[in-house]
């Protein structure tokens, strides 16, 4: 079994009771078959107290107050400090581990949804590199598991990461040529055409960053309405469309977004201009996460063909943490930091990424709904 797994992946360390937040609060914990067996077979003083604080129809950890049952007041797990870590769960053993499966591939992430990883991926200046290799054992084999069509989505995959690390052009124009090429790629893959994946490669490497690209550009937006109306009827369109996790949340978007807009189109735009302008942290930061969202989802699509969407999600989610943190600043009144960067990240990530029925129901909006065509996106980019 091959695996990767990007450069900064042993670099994380959980830091437990320092974390400003948990993972174990905000959301149901599953648990695995094995970890069921091992549960009911405790002895002990401890006996009674796990298997009250287990939902044994669920399969999950009760909660207090949307926290698990056996986390303590100093925001650590009373099954690890009384059981040991050997009875932690799959998911509480591996988290913030996210790992993507293929045949004869695993690609092992962190989750952006820690505090801690956030931290790490917002504060590393280099470009992220991805490191490759091979265990003994685990592989499976998946039914009809389309190798043309994975190994196209990894050139593609590769390109895309290579458009978005080159440091010589604004991220701006990046990620607009990162989702016209994926644009195309789609197009070939709805035609049964993979084979001119190369040919449309070397096309957009031809074409470049050029000034013909930004005319095209300029071409493809200039029917769509203003990047502020189009923005917000992107955030109208999703957010009564998605699970809430936490109750916080709707309160979260509210407090950071509606100042903003309220601003109008002309005074929204000049604290967009102030926050890039005062947080250059933002480009770099801009880089590591459309990276870490294409990494993570891209090739997924081998699964259901819909790449372009996975590009899309990249997109809407890295501008939407823009959108975020200009919101917060002006909140702040031109205070922001790393530290409101890592915050908006993190729970931008939980609320999207630990619901499967959020990230689905994302995917099926980003496809159908025409607020969020190529054109579109590109006129907010």
């Amino acid at each position: 079994m091959q695996f990767t797994i990007p450069d900064y992946y042993r670099e994380f360390t959980c830091i437990a009771g320092e974390c400003p937040d948990t993972c174990c609060a905000g959301w149901q914990i599953i648990i695995d078959d094995k970890s069921l067996k091992k549960y009911r077979k405790v002895k002990g003083s401890f006996r009674n107290r796990l298997h009250n604080g287990i939902d044994w129809k669920e399969r999950a950890f009760l909660q207090n107050g949307r926290r698990c049952e056996f986390l303590n007041e100093e925001n650590l797990c009373d099954i690890y400090s009384e059981a040991g870590k050997h009875m932690l769960c799959d998911t509480c053993r591996k988290y913030p581990r996210h790992v993507e499966e293929f045949e004869g591939l695993k690609e092992i992430t962190l989750s952006l949804s820690c505090p801690e990883v956030a931290r790490i991926l917002l504060e590393k200046k280099e470009p992220v590199r991805f490191l490759h290799g091979e265990k003994t054992g685990g592989e499976e084999e998946y039914e009809e598991f389309d190798y043309l069509l994975f190994s196209a989505l990894m050139d593609a995959r590769d390109y895309v990461i290579e458009i978005l690390q080159d440091r010589e052009v604004a991220m701006e124009v990046r990620i607009g040529k990162a989702l016209a090429y994926v644009h195309d790629f789609q197009v070939s893959l709805d035609k049964g055409e993979l084979y001119r994946g190369d040919e449309i490669r070397q096309r957009h490497r031809k074409s470049g960053f050029s000034t013909s690209f930004l005319t095209k550009w300029e071409n493809w937006t200039k029917d769509v309405e203003s990047s502020h109306t189009t923005i917000q009827k992107m955030w109208k369109t999703i957010v009564p469309e998605m699970e809430v996790l936490r109750e916080e949340w709707a309160e979260f978007l509210k407090e950071n977004l509606q100042p903003l807009y309220q601003r109008g189109e002309e005074g929204a735009e000049e604290t967009r201009k102030a926050f890039r302008s005062s947080y250059s942290g933002w480009e770099v930061q801009s880089e590591q996460l459309m990276v870490y969202w294409v990494f993570t989802y891209f090739c997924g699509a081998v699964y259901d063909g819909a790449a372009f969407a996975k590009m899309k999600l990249a997109v809407i989610s890295t501008l939407f943490i823009r959108e975020l943190a200009t919101g917060r600043f002006l909140k702040n009144k031109g205070e922001f930091g790393i530290q409101d960067q890592i915050f908006i990240c993190y729970w931008y990530s939980r609320e999207l990424e630990h619901s499967d029925q959020n990230l689905i129901r994302l995917e099926e909006i980003l496809e159908e709904n025409p607020i969020f065509g190529f054109c579109e996106i590109l006129s907010i980019i």
